[in-house]
């Protein structure tokens, strides 16, 4: 059968970032423009060719068809190409080529070209009927945002509300949100988007993103979410993603069902799962509220994979160029599936690569350039050009089980029992009562232990203002985790700072010794309980042995964090640098002695 071959065009007044983010969107393009969703198999390969996903869906909801298709392929904010072979129904193959050009100062020319290849003449009635509609809408899209208003690309047009809401029931658990201890406005805001929104974003709501549409500060729009689904309005579900192609590979509904290990079908390689890094939190509607799913429509597509510049599919035998974007830092080349990585590296000054069946013929190639790439390989390659040390914004397992709230919401969200969850970067405080012991032989073991427990509400208070949560109580100890050592260090601050108003509040004469130590730990099922083990944990325990009483003392390490130094430089603290020998710890240990400068003052006038 002959090819036929389409070709649109048209002028918008878009700068190319913003069409670039709209049409490299594919799911919620597809979505809009009412194509039918997808079932994709994992990966495979045959013999020397690039790597596929075999896809299914039925065209009207009625005629089903099946493909190969193949990566995408991609230029940022430049064009990207798609590629099917059809294994069933009336098509052959099919390609989509989406370009961008620049027109004037803050305008987008784009170009569409379509390539149909039919297999049968009923090939081409396939083409008029659904293939050459649904380009055109692709242009109606971007027509439809400019005509929206909209002024990001998250407030993009999106389909209408096809699922059945019940309104009752989402009036009556939106009445019981609000008894909650969150913001009225962020109740009312939640109601209006689980009943207007499209079933795509109601069934996958990103926290981060929400925050972003409200306006609003993450944490408080992460409150209102765990108050909503303790009440019933939403489910929560945690998202393992693979480190390198950022796409999620399984959904648990429960941290219990996390596994210590996975395996990314794309990349070829397995991972051990980590609470800052691979851990995501999402959210959805309660299906008694609304039955919405999140339909497939392309899990290659550029947007699924941001921090991915450029990616090209390269033959044996063949040479492709990347271009290098100017500007952008820590960039690497990855050979997809083989996940052979060669750094993009300034100072380099190779501009040329060969990639072998041994791998790449070296280490690093300069950046300040275009980069040839000539595949001398067995075997097609898929290139990809990324961020290496690229971070999507989302809400982790690390952070969200560092907040109070959660805890106490959700008291039985703990890993199954021996499971062990790594986490890079945790930052742990400890607190010691100084003169406890005293305490209970001059008042008495009731009147202490009433003692005792005012002053843990008085830190609960200030750990989770700061977006932390007490692990444990030890004694008269506290155990609190943070997801980032600024928001320990401001809640050790308040605490030693507001203790004093405390004593007098409470006629007490309480001193308190505080430790804070940030790196990675081992998160654990303890009895029930979320807990924390490791060398980090053991750390910040014996620090906090450290202190004199009304101090903080934290490592160089938090120290030397550039947010908590610009906290410290803004606070009317005083600093001591020292070294000590910790029991237990080799070496010898540096850290920093904070003194509030109204303690000084005292320390003074008592000297």
């Amino acid at each position: 059968m002959k090819a036929k071959t389409y070709v649109l065009e048209k002028e918008y007044t878009l700068d190319r970032k913003t069409a670039w983010q709209l049409l490299a969107d594919n799911n919620r393009m597809n979505l809009y423009i009412g194509l039918f969703p997808v079932n994709f198999s994992p990966a495979k390969q045959d013999g020397a060719e690039v790597f596929y996903r075999e896809a299914h869906a039925k065209v009207l909801g009625l005629v089903p068809i099946s493909w190969q298709e193949f990566p995408f392929q991609w230029q940022e904010n430049d064009s990207y190409t798609v590629e099917r072979r059809y294994l069933s129904g009336p098509m052959k193959h099919y390609t989509l080529k989406v370009e961008l050009f620049d027109n004037g100062e803050s305008g987008t020319r784009v170009k569409l070209t379509a390539d149909f290849v039919p297999l049968n003449p009923l090939g081409y009635a396939a083409i008029w009927a659904t293939g050459l509609p649904a380009i055109k809408k692709i242009m109606r899209y971007l027509d439809d945002y400019l005509a929206s208003g909209a002024t990001a690309v998250f407030e993009a047009p999106q389909k209408q509300v096809t699922s059945k809401i019940n309104l009752p029931e989402l009036d009556r658990l939106a009445g019981l949100l609000v008894k909650s201890p969150v913001k009225n406005e962020y109740v009312e805001l939640l109601h209006r988007y689980l009943a207007e929104k499209g079933d795509h974003d109601v069934a996958q709501i990103e926290p981060v993103n929400l925050a972003r549409l409200w306006k609003a500060d993450l944490d408080d729009t992460l409150r209102v979410l765990l108050y909503a689904t303790k009440a019933g309005l939403l489910n929560l579900s945690w998202n393992v993603i693979c480190p390198n192609c950022r796409v999620s590979k399984v959904e648990h509904n429960s941290l219990s069902e996390l596994e210590q290990e996975f395996h990314c079908d794309l990349c070829g390689v397995n991972y051990d799962a980590n609470f800052d890094q691979f851990v995501e939190l999402n959210f959805s509607i309660h299906p008694t509220v609304r039955q919405a799913y999140v339909e497939v429509y392309c899990i290659g597509g550029p947007m699924i994979t941001p921090h991915v510049k450029a990616q090209q599919v390269i033959q044996k035998g063949k040479t492709a160029s990347f271009a290098i974007p100017k500007g952008e830092d820590a960039l690497r080349l990855r050979v997809l599936q083989a996940n052979d990585r060669v750094a993009v590296d300034k100072n380099a000054e190779a501009i040329q690569l060969l990639y072998s069946d041994l791998g790449w013929s070296q280490d690093s190639v300069s950046g300040s350039d275009d980069v040839v790439i000539t595949n001398s390989s067995s075997a097609d390659i898929v290139v990809a050009l990324e961020h290496s040390d690229w971070n999507k914004q989302a809400v982790t397992a690390a952070k969200v089980t560092a907040m109070q709230e959660f805890r106490d919401l959700f008291s039985s969200e703990v890993l199954s029992p021996g499971q062990k969850i790594g986490i890079d970067h945790v930052t742990i405080l400890f607190t010691d009562l100084k003169g406890s012991t005293l305490l209970y032989e001059t008042i008495g073991d009731s009147s202490a232990y009433g003692q005792v427990r005012n002053h843990f509400d008085f830190l609960i208070g200030h750990i989770k203002t700061n977006s932390g949560s007490v692990v444990k109580t030890i004694g008269d100890a506290v155990m609190a985790i943070f997801h980032k050592p600024e928001e320990g260090l401001k809640a050790a601050l308040a605490i030693q700072k507001n203790l004093a108003e405390f004593n007098r509040t409470a006629n007490e004469e309480l001193v308190l010794r505080i430790g804070l130590y940030s790196g990675p730990a081992i998160a654990v099922n303890s009895n029930d309980r979320l807990d924390y083990f490791g060398r980090t944990v053991n750390i910040a325990a014996r620090i906090q042995g450290q202190g004199e009483g009304g101090d903080v003392i934290i490592s160089r390490g938090v120290l030397a964090q550039p947010m908590s130094a610009g906290l410290l430089s803004s606070a009317d603290v005083g600093l001591e640098e020292f070294s000590a020998v910790l029991k237990g710890i080799d070496g010898t240990v540096d850290l920093v002695r904070i003194r509030l400068k109204e303690n000084l003052v005292i320390e003074k006038h008592a000297g």
